[in-house]
């Protein structure tokens, strides 16, 4: 008995070209896209959602929503006009993540940040604390979007059909 394998007939992918069809491709016809959610909660106050498209275009941030009841959390990126390295406590030293964006909190606890960078070739999140009793959360949900995969059917159905033909007509 033969096993159906829709891509027997598949070529390898040179690292090279495989960089150029990073957040988003085609693969054997099916046009695929990338979104992502990234939510990071503190104290389940501060809440941090970005949502993020990838497409052959390549990234676009859709959107950013920033909720804090508190004035004790601030807002920073390289967007925001105040870096990370400028909100952190003396003998944290952030700066290898300056070009990061997200959230800071001082208060009572210490000090906390939620810091996210994305790029066409990956999304980095994360959180750096020195407070102690802090409730942090960080969720980053993948979208997979198969463009023209009704198409893709149709076209395999209508060459499935065809191909039952053969052995009638001749």
């Amino acid at each position: 008995m033969a096993v159906n394998d829709e891509f027997r007939r598949g070529v390898v992918i040179a690292e090279t070209e495989l960089d150029q069809l990073r957040a988003g491709f085609s693969l054997g016809g099916l046009d695929v896209d990338f979104g992502a959610r990234l939510r990071t909660l503190i104290d389940n106050k501060v809440e941090l959602v970005s949502v993020v498209n990838f497409t052959r275009a390549g990234v676009d941030v859709v959107s950013q929503t920033f909720r804090a009841p508190s004035g004790s959390v601030s807002q920073v990126g390289p967007g925001t006009g105040v870096l990370v390295t400028d909100m952190t406590p003396r003998g944290l030293d952030l700066s290898g993540l300056a070009g990061f964006s997200g959230v800071t909190l001082s208060d009572a606890k210490g000090f906390t940040a939620a810091l996210q960078n994305i790029t066409r070739d990956a999304i980095v999140s994360g959180v750096v604390s020195n407070a102690s009793g802090r409730n942090i959360q960080q969720r980053i949900d993948v979208d997979v979007q198969l463009n023209n995969i009704g198409a893709l059917k149709a076209a395999r159905q209508r060459a499935a059909i065809v191909d039952s033909f053969a052995g009638i007509l001749r």
